[in-house]
């Protein structure tokens, strides 16, 4: 359906009542689509690209006011961790030794901030403790906040035999990091459902280009409201001369996320 006529629709009450009957996610799609359609072809990849990743957040903190539960999980090594959305901030404990600590993602107008807090205190985060391991894990504070999901400026790449995954047709959006030289990677690529909005697999390229770690959903679940929430991830780090061997393997796995 090309914008213009979608707005027709909407405009007549057709579209509006099948909105009604639509998940979440594909209101959300459909929303983008519109908005995006209005704008001229120069910058128009970009402009889903970046509304599509949107769409895809607030999927994310989309359980409300309440901590989700799960943990890192690295051979025998099981370290639990909780996340909660409150606002503009996404909070994120885990637990190493005996003691809990909290880092937050703060999300702003131009970019998102990863913010260390101690004693009720919050304090802004060195870019170069982005890649530092989290307790004993390959897992670092940009993986568990997944911060390349606030990149702005991205594309959705041409449907191509590399968009269908896991047996789904999925969007691949591919962006670049907006500050080069901070954090692990210089670009992602994110295969997102085109049915459900679920992020099937993450891969994260460093600056020569070479696979550095690749994140895939191995198992999903449905919640009350229609979306979909992921179960298990799989972490996988790559090795830096051969990238196609997985060097390191750590899993974030999820409690089951009770009912509203």
């Amino acid at each position: 359906m090309s914008a213009p006529n979608a707005v027709y629709l909407l405009a007549s009450g057709t579209l509006r009542d099948k909105m009604v009957r639509m998940s979440p996610w594909k209101r959300m799609i459909l929303a983008a689509l519109l908005l995006t359609g209005s704008i001229g072809a120069c910058g128009r990849a970009e402009n889903a690209a970046d509304d599509l990743l949107s769409s895809m957040r607030k999927m994310m903190v989309s359980q409300g006011n309440r901590d989700v539960l799960g943990s890192i999980r690295k051979g025998s090594l099981k370290v639990p961790f909780s996340l909660s959305a409150r606002g503009d901030t996404i909070a994120f404990q885990y637990k190493q030794g005996d003691a809990w600590k909290r880092f937050d993602v703060r999300i702003g107008e131009k970019r998102a901030e990863l913010m260390h807090v101690n004693g009720g205190k919050a304090v802004v985060m060195a870019p170069g403790t982005y890649a530092q391991p989290i307790a004993d894990t390959d897992v670092t504070y940009e993986d568990l906040s997944l911060r390349f999901l606030y990149w702005k400026g991205g594309t959705i790449l041409p449907d191509s035999a590399d968009s269908r995954i896991k047996g789904r047709d999925c969007y691949i959006v591919q962006a670049a990091n907006p500050s080069p030289g901070v954090g692990q990677f210089a670009t992602v690529r994110m295969w997102i459902d085109k049915e459900n909005g679920t992020v099937w697999q993450v891969d994260g390229y460093g600056a020569n280009g070479k696979l550095k770690k690749r994140f895939s959903i191995t198992s999903i679940q449905r919640l009350s409201d229609g979306t979909w929430f992921f179960k298990q991830m799989k972490m996988e780090v790559r090795n830096p001369q051969n990238d196609r061997r997985t060097i390191a393997l750590d899993y974030l796995e999820m409690d089951d996320i009770p009912k509203k």
